[in-house]
């Protein structure tokens, strides 16, 4: 299991696919984990609140910004698999 700070995510409707930018505890690198978009985007919302806007899209400085999380790839290491905040997990 990876541990991070968000910095970021990035998707469109059209494609599905997003990426959440996580910066790796440990090295300061920014990783881009490539994820689903809406499964994602609701799961942020329900962890953090304040990220899904008008139209279903995700709000200008959301709530997930800067928040540590524990994180890991699927089982075959394309997308995310599933990610915990921090404090729920310590």
């Amino acid at each position: 299991m990876n541990r991070g700070i968000i910095k970021g995510f990035e998707g469109s409707w059209g494609s599905g696919i997003g990426v959440l930018l996580v910066e790796d505890s440990e090295t300061g690198n920014i990783n881009r984990v490539p994820c689903d978009n809406g499964c994602t985007v609701r799961a942020l919302e329900s962890c953090f609140g304040n990220v899904i806007g008008s139209g279903h899209s995700v709000k200008d400085g959301p709530g997930f910004m800067d928040k540590e999380i524990f994180w890991e790839m699927d089982d075959m290491g394309l997308c995310l698999g599933g990610f915990a905040p921090v404090e729920e997990l310590s």
